[in-house]
């Protein structure tokens, strides 16, 4: 069929444009994860913006093939194979599904402000596999099932294939469909390969039973082209089990760029403009802590750009605290949980932080700054001892937290 007629009758490019716009939406909203990252971790997120136009591009394959086999013109067609006759009439649909990727690449730029590198080419080339494997397995699903059943059954199928797995267990599971990078990244994070390769092999598995059960008339052959596809899944399942839902893993430490001391300021290449303002407040806070007698991190790597003083206290301080809670508290009560938020606050204060910055992140009626406000009214020595016996409580149960600060008062704490 000429191009013009293509054009002019296909359903793909008549739901290009509120799909566009959809997307752009979608891409748009406040929470939306692809905010403030670098490039590549923006481009993670065309995947995810891409599920509309993934299912449009899988309804409309199915389309076209249940039209060109309603019209009978293909069983005319001696002269060409099926498989021609198949890309003949994907080619306006592919087309449009390229015209969505580089759309979801402009939607998710205004994020990807950071650093000199541009679109992570890995995952616009997974992008394009899924719109070529998805398209593909619509029109196989049209030219063996009826057009009335196979367009909105594809349709509704690929639309929950890609976005309900990433809401459930088993986590290897929302590895496989390409649309569970939204996970990626912070500065000090990257995509993992295999997190692109599993959903890469489950999607030529499918791009293959799909062109067999176009190509194949019996249907014994049909069903032994979706042996690949099992293939596929066998190897994608151990190689994606280890990562469990996260599909990203540290970056190489060799791209930062070091400098300073007491401690020592490493950055990525993203955050290289906000070197000065990085160096500065820390080197200000790092000087108050240890003012106050706590000993501050030999290296500050932090995971964020543009960054306020008060991010930079924050973080600062987070290297300070406890990660996670003791093992301990899994068996049994943990007393120290009580201390966290005074410990942090204190620490935030004592680092030069605004005390409205800090009560911003505080749900409790002031409570915690108020204890705090108290400690902080102690003698430099007994706020040292206030802190130590209490941040000792966080690493373990055998200890419990006193924060009165009137224990420490008289020097006996």
């Amino acid at each position: 069929m000429p191009w013009r007629a293509l054009l002019r009758t296909s359903s793909a490019v008549w739901g290009l444009l509120p799909v566009c716009l959809w997307m752009w939406m979608f891409a748009h909203q406040p929470d939306f994860p692809g905010t403030d990252r670098y490039w590549e971790a923006a481009t993670a997120q065309i995947t995810t913006v891409g599920i509309i136009p993934l299912s449009l591009c899988t309804a409309a394959g199915a389309w076209e093939a249940a039209r060109l086999k309603r019209s009978r013109l293909a069983s005319g067609a001696a002269v060409r194979t099926p498989l021609a006759v198949a890309l003949s009439q994907l080619r306006v649909v592919w087309g449009v599904g390229l015209a969505c990727v580089l759309w979801a690449l402009a939607c998710v730029a205004g994020w990807a402000k950071d650093g000199p590198r541009g679109p992570d080419l890995r995952v616009v080339g997974l992008l394009c596999l899924l719109l070529v494997a998805y398209t593909a397995v619509g029109y196989a699903a049209g030219w063996l099932f009826p057009g009335v059943l196979a367009v909105p059954a594809v349709a509704v199928a690929t639309f929950l294939w890609l976005s309900y797995p990433v809401t459930v267990e088993p986590f290897w599971l929302r590895q496989l469909n390409g649309t569970n990078l939204t996970e990626c990244c912070a500065y000090d994070r990257t995509l993992d390969t295999r997190a692109l390769a599993a959903p890469a092999l489950v999607a030529t598995g499918l791009l293959v039973a799909a062109v067999v059960a176009v190509v194949a008339r019996a249907w014994t052959v049909r069903l032994a082209g979706l042996l690949p596809l099992a293939l596929a899944v066998l190897v994608a399942v151990p190689l994606v089990d280890p990562l469990g839902f996260d599909p990203t893993k540290s970056r190489d430490a060799s791209a930062l760029t070091c400098a300073g001391e007491s401690p020592r300021v490493c950055l990525w290449p993203e955050q290289a403009d906000d070197a000065e303002q990085f160096g500065t407040w820390v080197g200000e806070s790092s000087a108050l802590l240890r003012k106050a007698g706590i000993a501050t991190p030999r290296t500050y790597t932090p995971t964020f750009s543009r960054p306020t003083r008060a991010d930079v206290v924050s973080s600062l301080v987070g290297a300070l605290m406890p990660q996670s809670p003791p093992a301990c508290a899994e068996r049994h009560a943990w007393a120290g949980e009580s201390a966290y938020a005074p410990v942090g606050v204190w620490l935030e204060l004592t680092a030069g932080a605004r005390e409205s910055d800090v009560a911003r992140r505080l749900d409790d009626d002031g409570k915690t700054l108020s204890l705090v406000h108290d400690v902080r009214e102690l003698p430099v020595r007994a706020q040292q001892r206030w802190y130590e016996n209490n941040h000792a409580a966080l690493t373990g149960c055998d200890r419990k937290p006193e924060l009165n600060p009137k224990a420490y008062a008289g020097g006996a704490a």
